[in-house]
């Protein structure tokens, strides 16, 4: 091989061997199911291998994905058929505690299953099985990303470092990477589109010619049994059609090419339509499945458009697991600006073009290179689409992976505008340093989030003066501190603990800390395996001395002021709590100090906050007295509403409730606000409106400690309206208010 040949393809080459390093490093470093619906892929390539058929859509084991095409599980359980796990449709041990404060960049209980010294290398049975499947993924990965090369090498042959920076754009998206080491089947949709999207391209380069139309009636029925969002990839195939020049008369040319490709797809695909037909009485499976997930009304996904969006926009680019490990808002905002850049810089570039000064090669772009970009303009816009389409009827459909099949033709349109602009003597400059930062930013997701969230406890050195407070004769408690001194409602308790491990215990054992108020009411409260869910008690080793802090957050509607104990110990799940043993006392907890829960001295409402229900309303503050009762007596809830934008043609209610742990109701008082009379299409924006409820408990309410549930529902269909943060996210159609404790009658 000449040199020449050696510098042209080395773009190429060490892209795609760095993305399959990386792709490898992500499928180890991540423990196997916590990737997004990762354990019923699994099972789905699990019941090919193992059983020898395809699934059939029900909600049992190894079933829940069985609506999607089969031609990616086919080659993962071709390549582990031979790997026979003990339980090929296994459940794993499952976090109860897990995606604590999901948004929140950090490492607190992020495993969505328990991990153990079974899972680690030498990989064996379901391991084994797992990594291999994973490794098919990659594999298919490696071919999206080349094609990806290929795809900007056809529309801009002469600047191989635009080719180059495209690749890494794909290569290097730390999602990407991350889902190329897991799975799942979106990674082989991305190969199988950019393996159409290339096939579109040459189509309007060269012509409708018949190998073409072979090729791509073969691809779109390898889409058709790889997954189903590919479908739209037809109408990104009707464009390549109509934009290819051919001989004879357009229209004619343009029926026997149809006919041609869908012939072909539905010899290779029509039979799994058939077959759908047979088991659910419709081609796709669909209903089948909404049977199974659940649908949105559109209309509602319509409303949540905006915040969807971006959840789908941070999940394109790098949220891992289920999306409970973010990565800092740095990283989007990073993306966000190249991408903006590029597209910037491809709209300059295309005007540029047009002039025979700065063009390519002191050439103006052709005709068909026009035609290229408008064909991948079309390839992410029918991609977006279908997104969007997912939002409206999905609760589950802001994923950014199922973007992925536009990620070649988006990177390609991307790098143009990024690279193209700059002349030709610094393009490789700029697109190597480009390509480094892409690889940069996955390598620090990869090292700074996603392995720190699986990672067990470093060991700590023991306090100069250790407690020695044994804990139900399985672990010991050697010092403990909380900070800080004073909080305010919303804010957080945190209570660092160093621990010495005596033995494990046969079953996961988990710590609480509870915050409890004068009255003797638990106000907060935190649950979690040690290693903040990474390093259960099954598989503590003994000796180990690790400290770890558990942070409780207080409800924005604690009450204040107040003076609140903290209260930590241990306990069986099965059992109960552990003793703790202390100066020659045994209690089933400990209490490691006191914090002052302070009021906001410049409040304007009691209890003073703001929580949002989807911008139609907002509580200001509340009042509940007394918050001790008797059965069947009332008590009085005072609340301060403010109009943010309510609805001037529907008219909305609140609820009242008084919960116990089962969520049977003891206590109500729904009605509209402010009075029977009071209508809130009538309310006008920005007003406050003072909501006294009056409600009473059922006179049969056994002792014990009862929530207080607060929300809206509209009163002509009684939907209830949603809590939303301040960064957009939806938090629950209701709010716990508070706490109130039912004692007997004289006590």
């Amino acid at each position: 091989m000449s040199v020449s040949s050696v510098r042209r393809h080395l773009w190429p080459v060490l892209i795609l061997l760095a993305y399959l390093g990386l792709g490898i490093a992500f499928s180890i470093a991540n423990p196997i199911q916590e990737a997004t619906d990762e354990i019923r892929h699994y099972r789905y390539v699990r019941y090919i291998a193992d059983y020898g058929v395809l699934p059939i859509q029900s909600g049992e084991q190894g079933n829940a994905q069985a609506h999607h095409p089969p031609l990616y599980y086919l080659t993962a359980a071709l390549a582990t058929f031979w790997v026979h796990p003990a339980d090929p449709l296994y459940e794993p041990l499952p976090n109860p505690h897990w995606a604590f404060r999901d948004w929140e960049v950090g490492t607190d209980n992020k495993n969505q299953y328990l991990h153990g010294p079974d899972e680690a290398w030498p990989y064996r049975d379901t391991s084994l099985a797992a990594h291999l499947s994973r490794w098919i993924t990659l594999l298919w990965g490696g071919g999206a990303v080349f094609l990806t090369y290929s795809i900007a090498r056809t529309l801009l042959p002469k600047q191989p470092a635009v080719a180059g920076m495209a690749m890494a754009l794909v290569a290097f998206g730390p999602m990407y990477a991350y889902l190329s080491g897991a799975i799942n089947n979106d990674v082989p949709a991305t190969l199988i589109s950019a393996a159409i999207t290339y096939a579109c391209l040459r189509l309007v380069q060269d012509g409708s010619h018949k190998r073409w139309l072979l090729i791509l009636g073969i691809l779109y029925g390898l889409a058709n049994l790889t997954k189903f969002n590919l479908i739209a990839m037809l109408a990104v195939i009707e464009l390549a059609l109509l934009l290819a020049p051919v001989q004879g008369k357009k229209w004619s040319s343009f029926l026997r090419a149809n006919a041609i490709i869908l012939g072909i797809s539905a010899l290779l695909a029509g039979w799994w339509y058939v077959r759908n037909t047979i088991l659910y009485g419709e081609p796709t499976g669909f209903i089948r499945l909404t049977e199974i997930w659940g649908v949105r009304e559109p209309h509602v996904g319509a409303a949540l458009i905006g915040p969807q969006l971006r959840d789908a926009w941070t999940t394109l680019w790098g949220r891992f697991g289920y999306g409970q490990i973010p990565l800092p808002p740095a990283f989007y905002y990073g993306f966000g600006v190249l991408c903006g850049l590029g597209m910037i810089g491809l709209a300059v570039f295309l005007i540029r073009a047009r002039s025979s000064r700065h063009s390519e090669a002191e050439q103006p772009m052709t005709e068909a290179q026009r035609r290229m970009i408008v064909i991948l303009i079309a390839t992410v816009l029918v991609n977006f689409a279908v997104l969007c389409g997912y939002i409206l009827i999905s609760p589950f459909g802001a994923m950014g992976r199922f973007l992925f099949p536009a990620l070649p033709a988006f990177a390609t349109l991307v790098a143009t505008g990024l690279v193209g602009l700059w002349p030709r003597l610094v393009q490789a400059v700029v697109a190597v340093l480009l390509a480094i930062l892409m690889l940069a930013a996955a390598l620090l997701a990869l090292v700074g989030y996603l392995i720190p969230a699986y990672a067990i406890p470093a060991d700590a050195a023991p306090p100069p003066e250790p407690l020695n407070i044994e804990v139900g004769n399985v672990i010991r408690i050697l010092d403990y501190h909380i900070s800080p001194a004073a909080v305010r409602p919303g804010q957080q308790i945190n209570v660092t603990v160093t621990w010495e491990v005596i033995r494990p215990t046969p079953v996961p054992y988990a710590v609480f800390v509870h915050v409890v108020d004068s009255q003797g009411i638990l106000i907060a409260q935190r649950d979690t395996y040690t290693g903040l869910g990474s390093y259960p008690s099954i598989w503590w080793r003994p000796g180990h001395i690790f400290t770890e802090t558990y942070r409780v957050f207080l409800p924005e509607t604690t009450y204040a002021p107040e003076q609140a104990r903290i209260e930590l110990g241990l306990y069986n799940p099965d059992a109960g709590r552990l003793p703790v043993e202390r100066l020659g006392t045994t209690e089933d907890k400990l209490t490691v100090g006191h914090v002052a829960i302070e009021a906001d001295p410049t409040a304007i409402y009691p209890n003073q906050g703001f929580t949002n229900w989807e911008d139609r309303f907002a509580l200001l503050g509340y009042t509940i007295e007394p918050r001790t009762l008797t059965p069947g007596q009332q008590m009085v809830v005072t609340l301060y509403w403010q109009a943010i934008t309510p609805p001037a043609d529907e008219d909305f209610k609140v609820f009242l409730h008084v919960l116990d742990d089962q969520q049977t109701i003891w206590g109500l008082y729904d009605g509209p606000p402010v009075g029977a009379s009071m209508r809130t299409s009538g309310w006008e924006t920005g007003d406050i409106y003072e909501d006294v409820r009056t409600l009473s408990l059922r006179p049969d309410t056994p002792p014990g400690l009862y929530v207080i549930e607060l929300g809206w529902f509209s009163d002509t269909d009684g939907h209830r309206l949603n809590v939303v943060a301040s960064d957009g996210h939806i938090i629950d159609n209701r709010l716990l208010l508070g706490t109130v404790r039912v004692v007997t009658a004289g006590q």
